[in-house]
């Protein structure tokens, strides 16, 4: 009975042990398979992305001497902060996400205007229709779970890959947009 008791009174060390040893291989993990922001190109999506892996595996698929990395990752991945969010490159957004987060988007950069159909707002132009509600048609339906709005494609202010951006690296995000519209479903 003495050496249940012992065994007993470990099992919280044994647990906070446990639970140490998960965040640091996570932690080493997360190091190792990530890129810095210069290196990657991140696309946020402001609905559920069931197929996001097959998505940035075809962004990735895109050549790049820059770009080693493509994430994709709906907005509820940043609900406790949204720094990662307003540093992305890309966006795809509602038509009402267009008025509520605007702050974070720029205007098209010229070589985008080609893309599709363009959203403007007081004639400058901001988006490209990425899905028609009423048709139900876009792109990437069978990955993203687009909800009953139109959604546009939009670049990100704070993007080190446009030209023009502040820091701007390179300027690939045109490139890795067009690559949206390619990808198969």
């Amino acid at each position: 009975m003495k050496t249940f008791k012992k065994i007993i009174h470990l099992v919280p060390l044994m647990l906070f042990w446990l639970m140490m040893t998960v965040f640091f291989w996570s932690w080493i993990f997360t190091f190792l398979t990530n890129a810095p922001r210069e290196e990657k190109i991140v696309l946020f999506i402001e609905c559920e992305v069931p197929g996001a892996t097959h998505i940035a595996a075809e962004l990735e698929k895109q050549p790049s001497n820059v770009i080693q990395l493509a994430e994709v990752k709906p907005f509820s991945y940043s609900m406790m902060s949204s720094d990662a969010i307003r540093t992305s490159d890309l966006y795809i957004v509602s038509e009402s996400g267009l008025r509520e987060y605007s702050q974070w988007f720029r205007p098209l950069p010229e070589n985008a205007l080609a893309l599709g159909e363009i959203f403007s707002h007081d004639g400058v132009p901001l988006g490209i229709k990425v899905y028609d509600a009423p048709s139900n048609t876009g792109i990437c339906k069978n990955h993203i779970a687009y909800e009953e709005e139109n959604y546009y494609l939009v670049f990100g202010n704070q993007s080190l890959h446009i030209s023009g951006n502040e820091n701007a690296v390179s300027d690939e995000a045109v490139l890795y947009a067009a690559r949206l519209f390619e990808i198969d479903e």
